[in-house]
């Protein structure tokens, strides 16, 4: 019988609690894994380890889609975490008092640090692995899916058959991985962990600029109209997806590009089973750790010097909070100077400490600013159109190179 909730119940009791959730549910995956979450969110959010009201303060925009990919972007300014730039200390009591090796290390479940802090354990392709709640969730059901023994990130055949298998035990759920290089999305490379969640992300509506079918048409694999690069693989067969997935890492992690340093290319990946068309559909991003070349612009700094993480490419970005106010104030400062771009724009910046955001104000505000609306309301169409450039500054292939698409293509041998 499932207990009412308590927050004096035991990681023990809760795992057990979850696990009767399942069984109940096993002819129908998604009502368990969603009756599951809903069971520990709710928990977690009696216990306080979930910050409900922080969660208020986010700032989501409407979805954006006054540009040349006919599909809707979603913008947010995430005010209920701290901005994590690599590099410096993170302030947060929450990312620096923590048991075990690492913030997200199992030891910290139910400890006196987290109280509050449930989990459940199951076995995937024979790891143990434990799924939670971060304290402040980006979107519906957001968790973070752990690997129970402290391991470097590192991606490997082993990721894409573990996203695969997850994928099945949760149909229409998106688990998605970071990446194993510095640079590139991920901020805790000490231990490996993929991101997940249920949000309707904006890349599954991406069209293809170019389309393969393989193994006489049981997979496809496209070649997405998007302001990054990605690689969509569809098929109904697992094995198959797993292996034309891997052939592409693989090629991309080892094979032979001119203009690139092979020892710093890695992938960000996502993997979901649709369950419209019982397809499995696995997001490959290709991501290259040289940097600055392949970081968010300088003139972009401003509005984003967090690396660039698996949630943002699909679509949904995650704006640090400090833009709330300082929209603002910008809003304050144009208007105080007549909303013109000239030198006085640039005093008053820098009186008021915003002179890094002059450069973005040039290209991304007055460069096609609309007389029919604010001052604010163009700064939020800047900040929206900065997005799409800040996702393809970080990818190591334009839209405009087919060559290097093409030459990915044929060093995976996926065609022959």
């Amino acid at each position: 019988m499932i207990q009412e909730l308590d927050t004096l119940l035991t990681q023990d009791e809760i795992q057990l609690d979850i696990e009767e959730i399942i069984l109940k549910n096993k002819d129908n995956k998604i009502k368990g894994w969603k009756d599951s979450m809903n069971y520990l969110y709710n928990f977690s959010i009696k216990s306080g380890y979930i910050q409900e009201e922080r969660l208020k303060l986010n700032i989501i925009l409407p979805l954006f889609y006054k540009h040349q990919y006919d599909i809707g972007f979603q913008v947010t300014i995430n005010c209920s975490k701290p901005e994590i730039i690599v590099g410096q200390v993170v302030g947060a009591a929450h990312y620096s008092n923590f048991e075990g090796e690492c913030v997200i290390c199992f030891e910290n479940v139910g400890s006196e640090k987290r109280k509050g802090l449930r989990a459940y354990e199951f076995k995937c392709n024979q790891s143990i692995l434990f799924r939670q709640f971060p304290p402040y969730p980006y979107f519906n059901y957001h968790n973070i899916i752990i690997d129970k023994k402290h391991t470097p990130q590192i991606l490997s055949r082993n990721t894409i058959i573990e996203m695969l298998e997850m994928s099945e035990s949760m149909p229409s759920y998106k688990i998605a991985s970071n990446t194993d290089r510095v640079g590139t999305g991920a901020t805790n490379l000490a231990h490996r962990h993929f991101q997940a969640g249920d949000h309707d992300f904006t890349v599954f509506y991406a069209k293809p600029l170019k389309e393969f079918k393989i193994n006489n048409g049981d997979i496809t694999v496209q070649w997405l109209n998007y302001p990054c690069c990605c690689l969509k693989i569809i098929g109904e067969n697992k094995k198959l997806v797993e292996e034309i997935v891997f052939k592409l890492f693989n090629s991309w992690r080892n094979g032979t590009f001119e203009t690139l340093d092979v020892s710093l290319q890695t992938c960000s990946l996502m993997s979901t089973l649709n369950i419209k068309n019982n397809n499995y559909e696995f997001l490959i991003f290709p991501r290259n750790a040289q940097q600055p070349r392949f970081l968010t612009s300088s003139t972009l700094q401003c509005i984003k010097k967090e690396f660039v993480g698996i949630f943002e490419l699909c679509g949904f970005a995650i704006l640090p909070g400090r833009l709330k106010e300082q929209l603002l104030q910008l809003n304050s400062i144009l208007t105080l100077n007549e909303n013109q771009l000239n030198d006085q724009l640039k005093e008053k910046l820098n009186q008021f400490g915003f002179i890094e955001f002059y450069d973005w104000l040039s290209e991304y505000y007055f460069n096609g600013f609309d007389n029919s609306k604010s001052i604010y309301d163009n700064l939020t169409f800047a900040l929206q159109k900065s997005f799409l450039i800040i996702l393809s500054d970080n990818s190591p292939i334009k839209l405009n190179q087919f060559e290097l698409l093409n030459s990915w293509i044929e060093q995976s041998k996926i065609l022959e």
